[in-house]
């Protein structure tokens, strides 16, 4: 990858007019603020204390918001069904297997 600049100087424009001062100033400037804000953004994304605590919360306000809904509750209790009965499940079938093990 190629590193050095391809200007005619410090003053040249890419059309071919030169850049006065402010103009120069005002594009630093703008380059700044681009820069501090894609430092900001990488900053966010490599918090991972600030994003698990997100998470969190937004896990914690979907779970209110279906326990304040009666449908909702349902809607979940339903969607658990399943699992609450494998656990059940399984839970007999070692109490089961620990018996017989035992004896």
């Amino acid at each position: 990858m190629n590193n050095e600049m391809t200007t005619d100087g410090p003053e040249s424009a890419s059309d071919g007019r030169s850049k006065d001062p402010a103009q120069i100033e005002a594009e630093i400037e703008a380059t700044r603020a681009e820069l501090s804000q894609t430092v900001d953004a990488l900053s966010a994304k490599l918090d991972v204390k600030s994003q698990a605590q997100q998470r969190v919360s937004a896990v914690k306000q979907r779970a209110q918001a279906t326990m304040e809904d009666p449908s909702a509750r349902a809607d979940a209790l339903r969607q658990a069904a399943p699992a609450l009965a494998g656990v059940a499940l399984l839970a007999i079938v070692t109490g089961v297997l620990r018996r017989v093990a035992h004896r």
